[in-house]
This record gives structure tokens, sequence and C-alpha cells, in this order.
């Protein structure tokens, strides 16, 4: 009788288990289609500014690297067209080099962004399958739309620098540790961390080991826990072997390649002397003020960031449900880590605060959610904050568009504005002045965004409200990224000038005065820099020798060379401190104390236009 009644209940127990592998399986096919259509999206709404040309020598010298990988197979330390060997980590640079080479032919600044376009996408869809797993698929969603509505974000997203790529690792080592801090016993997840980490150091370097350790050391803190106890555990020291032993992969190697070159000093300078200040043995380059992360992190999440109110008051006074609380600090601590990180480094860049704008995406997007008690504080300044947004960004939109039809002179464009600000605002102005479908797009998306986000306001529909704000801000954010900073690189292009160059100057000597890597870029290989005898004492009588060189870089000339050049073929294009093309002359001795024309501060004699 025992027997017949395990077996009944085996029976019945089964058809049970076989539905719940049945709905696990739906619940993780669901979650790989959600994560792959966010990826598809954010390609599409990340792509449209991959063709704007190269921003200065930063891009230019990148797409170099790649060049040389593909076309003279220096994986270990590529090389620009000035011989300079790259200072960092190659990763990038690898899987920038793919396409081309399987594709052939030349390499564009498209393939050269390629590796940040498809690690941009990949953050986004990572970020909106972490919102999901925390707070629900809506909240995902949600917490998408804000990172892809974030103009530092999108604006990183076609460019060739390492830093999006960086994040990609640093994001999915930071998720894989989850399970670990909190407690897990498995092994996937640290073996994970530390193969992402070292994927992360052969693209950034160590930095990226410190800020995972430093994350981590901020939510034990955040958890209350003592940080001793998982130093006696083997996981930590074993993601960390297996990270140090990726990256060792490519640093040995390189060390040994580069004895000749000092690169060591190199690697020494790129990882310290960044950080430390020039009075205590850094580089000094970069240095800016303490508050300089946190003023750009907030300029690149506008009007977003004007939520960091509610949340520091919600994440202080327990507003957030307590089955919730761990979910918010996981986030909160990878945020903390990469601002604290950087603003104590005496190096401060824009793209060092990439890192931080996922884990904040997904923090604001939670203001949304259901585990926000809405009888708070920071509930109700969340709406006043919403309120705020939903209508002044409608308003401010009409009011332009009114003001750009009835031909009222646009007071900002009268400020003090430097000219890629003043350009950025021209071509707004007049792309919704023309009723182009990307301004028309923009407008409508930003009047709608607003009536939607007011109309759930009123129905006390959090998430309404959310998607309603997230509404205004992708429309912004593409906007810009997608559509009006592309033509603004458009109007600083120097491809035209170099092509009117090499037909000016006809096989003659040409220099630039100092290394110049997007006149090379567009060239096609390195134009040398002047010889220091031709700088000191001129050109010697004969052939003509040519000279493209900026405002500010007359000053290695002489005063007599710089006194004896002439104009012959100014850029043309916008922008301060743009680079002419010059013919040198010997020096001419002054007569009769009558000194030769001297050049204006911004490099052209008197009487003589720039060109338009």
């Amino acid at each position: 009788m025992g027997a017949a009644d395990d077996r009944a209940t085996a029976n019945r127990v089964a058809p049970a288990d076989g539905s719940a592998r049945r709905a696990g399986r739906s619940r993780a096919w669901r979650r790989i289609g959600a994560a792959v259509a966010a990826f598809a999206i954010a390609l599409a709404l990340l792509g449209p500014g991959m063709r704007a040309p190269f921003d200065k020598d930063a891009e230019t010298q990148s797409a170099q690297w790649i060049v040389d990988i593909v076309k003279h197979g220096n994986w270990i330390l590529p090389l620009d067209y000035y011989g300079y060997v790259e200072r960092k980590p190659p990763m990038f640079y690898w899987v920038g080099s793919i396409w081309p080479w399987l594709r052939g032919g030349a390499i564009t600044q498209t393939d050269a962004r390629l590796p940040s376009l498809v690690a941009g996408a990949a953050v986004a869809a990572l970020t909106m399958d972490w919102a999901a797993a925390d707070f629900g698929a809506p909240l995902g969603w949600l917490a998408f739309a804000f990172l892809l509505g974030s103009y530092g974000f999108a604006a990183r997203a076609n460019v060739a620098l390492t830093d999006m790529l960086m994040t990609l690792w640093l994001i999915g080592a930071w998720r894989a540790m989850r399970g670990s801090l909190a407690g897990a016993s498995g092994r996937a997840g640290p073996l994970l961390a530390g193969i992402l980490m070292g994927l992360g150091v052969l693209t950034k370097g160590p930095v990226v080991i410190v800020l995972a350790g430093l994350a981590a050391l901020v939510f034990i803190m955040l958890e209350r826990e003592n940080p001793l106890k998982f130093a006696r555990r083997g996981w930590p020291w074993a993601m960390l072997a297996i990270a140090l032993a990726i990256g060792a992969a490519w640093y040995v190697p390189a060390f040994i390649a580069g004895r000749s070159q000092d690169w060591g000093g190199v690697f020494l300078d790129e990882n310290f002397g960044h950080f430390m200040p020039a009075r205590m043995g850094g580089t000094g380059e970069a240095a800016r003020p303490a508050y300089y992360i946190v003023a750009r992190l907030f300029g690149a999440m506008m009007p977003l960031s004007l939520l960091v109110a509610p949340l520091l008051m919600a994440g202080a006074a327990g507003g957030f449900a307590e089955s919730k609380r761990a979910a918010v600090r996981y986030p909160a601590a990878l945020a903390l880590a990469v601002v604290t990180l950087f603003s104590l480094a005496s190096a401060k860049r824009d793209d060092y605060i990439l890192p931080a704008i996922p884990p904040l995406a997904l923090l604001y997007a939670a203001l949304f959610s259901g585990a926000l008690d809405p009888a708070t504080g920071a509930a109700r300044l969340r709406g006043l904050i919403v309120w705020t947004i939903a209508i002044l960004a409608p308003v401010g939109v009409i009011a332009v568009l009114l003001a750009t039809h009835s031909g009222v002179r646009f007071a900002p464009l009268d400020a003090h504005l430097q000219s890629s600000d003043a350009s950025y605002a021209a071509i707004f102005l007049t792309g919704l002045k023309a009723l182009n479908p990307p301004s028309v797009a923009f407008a409508a998306a930003t009047i709608a965004g607003g009536a939607g986000a007011i109309r759930a306001l009123v129905r006390r529909d959090a998430l309404g409200a959310g998607v309603g704000i997230a509404a205004i801000c992708v429309a912004g954010s593409v906007l810009f990224a997608g559509v009006i900073r592309p033509i603004e690189a458009n109007t600083r292009c120097l491809a035209p000038f170099v092509n009117r160059i090499e037909a000016r100057v006809h096989g003659a000597p040409l220099y630039v005065a100092f290394n110049d890597e997007e006149l090379a870029w567009y060239r096609g290989r390195a134009i040398p820099a002047l010889p220091r005898a031709i700088a000191r004492d001129g050109p010697p009588p004969g052939a003509p020798v040519f000279l493209v060189a900026r405002p500010t870089e007359l000053v290695r000339l002489a005063p007599p060379v710089r006194r004896a050049l002439e104009i012959v073929l100014p850029a043309g294009v916008l922008g301060g401190n743009q680079p002419t093309l010059y013919q040198m002359r010997p020096p001419v001795a002054t007569a009769a104390g009558i000194a030769p024309p001297a050049l204006t501060p911004n490099g052209l004699k008197p009487g003589v236009r720039s060109g338009k």
C-alpha cells in the first residue's frame, strides 16, 4: 500500500514539476527576447550619428591604430600615422578591426565607431534586464528609455573611444558579482565576473578592477556588513586572479615589445600619473576641481538629473520598500564608486562619467516603481519635478516654434556662447523653423510626452508619468546625438580643406607646426612636423615650402619667419583656432626701419579675409 501511495504521489508531482520547468523556460525565453529587442532598438536609436566626421585628434588617432592592426598586423602595440604607440590596452582596436578585416577596403569612421555602438546597445539591454529583474518588466523598459534619453550616454555610443566598451565589461562584471555579494555559493558568477573584468583590463587598464572593488566595498558598507567577512572568502581572490591573468596576456608581451620605447614609463603615467596631482609627481594633465565629475554627470543626464533630490531623500529616509532596498543600493554603489574615484583623481575628463550613467538611469526609474512609498516626501518631490518638466519642456518647444516662425531673434544666441554651443543652437533653431522631419518628430514627442505625463500625474499613475518624461528625454537625446551633432561636426570637418591642400601644393614640401592627427587621418598619411631649423631660420631660397598651422601654433616659428608667411588657403570652417595653409618664404630683412606686415591674432595679415 505504501508503494502504491508513493507511485500515486509521484504521478501527481511529476506534472507539476514539468509545468514549473516549462514556465521557467518560458520566462527565460521572454527575458532573452526582451533583451534582444532592447539591443535592436538601441542600435536603431544610437546609430544615426555614426557617419559624422571625427571629433579632433582623439577619434582620428583611434582609427589610425585600427588601420595599423588591419594593414600591418601590429596587434600588441599598434602605431598611429606618426609612429606613436597606443598607451592603453588595445581591446577596443582589436574589436574595431574585426569588421574592416572581414569586409576589406578602406577603413571609415563608421568602422572605427562600431565597437562603441554595439557596446552601447549591449549596455542598454543589460540595464533593461537588470531593472526588470529587480523591479519588473515595465520598470526595465523605463530604465532603458531613461538611459537612451541621457545625452551623455547617447553621444558616447558613436565615438571611436574606449569608454563605452569598458563600461560594458564593468556593468556586466558588476551584475555577475551580485549573487556572490549576497552570499550565494556558486562559482559561475565570480568566474564570469573575473572574465569580464579581465576584458575590461584589456580595454582600459586596471582601473576596471579598482572600480569594481570600490563598488563592492561601498555596497558592503551600505549593507552594514563587515568587509573582512568577504576578504576571508575565496571567490574575490579567484575573481581577481582571473582578471589579472587575462590582463597579463597582453601586458607581459607589451612590456617586452615596448622596452625600447620606455613603454613601462608610459604605463605608469597612464595609470598612476593621471590620478596623482602634479605636485605629488603626477602628469598634471586634465587637472580639474573635485566637483567637475559631479557637475558633468549632472549636465549629461538633464532633465533626469533633477530627480537626484527625491532619490537622495528616499535613500536617506527609507522611502523604498524594505524588500527593494538592496536592489536600490546595488546600482547606487557602482555610481558612487565611479563618482568618488574620478573626483579624487587629478585628471578628469568628460568620458569618465560614462559608467555612472546606467546605474543612475536605473535608480531614477526606480522612483516611478511601486517600491517607492507614495506617501513619502520623496514621492511628492518627484511629482513636483515631473510637473515642472512636463510643463516647461512642451511650453519651451512651442515658444521656440512660434519665435522662429515670427522672425523673433532668439535671445540665447545673443549670449556669449562658445562657438560649438552657438552652432548647436543655430542648427536646432534652423531645423524647427524649416520643420524638417527630425525636428517635427522631436516637437511632437516632447508635446505628447508632456501631455501624457500630466495626465498620468492627475490619475496618480507614477509609471505613466515616468513614461511621459522618458519620451521627452529620448526625443531630445536622439535629436541632438543623431542629427544636430553630426551636422555641427560637418561644419568643422577638415576633409575638404585637406583635398584643397593636395590640389594646391602639387607635391611640394608640406609640413605642420606640430603633429596633427586630424589632418593626417583625412590625408591618409602623416604630414611631417616642421623641422626645427626651418622654424628658426626659415626655408632656403628656391622651391616653395608649405606649412599648415593653427593660430596658436604659430608661436613655434621665430618672429622673422612668422612675419614672412604668406597665406595661401584658409580652412574656411567654423570654430576658432582653425588651420590655414601658408607658403613659407625666406625671412626678409627690414628696410628703412619698416617691418613686413605682422600677422593678426587669428594668424592672418591685416586685410586678408579668412574665408566664409
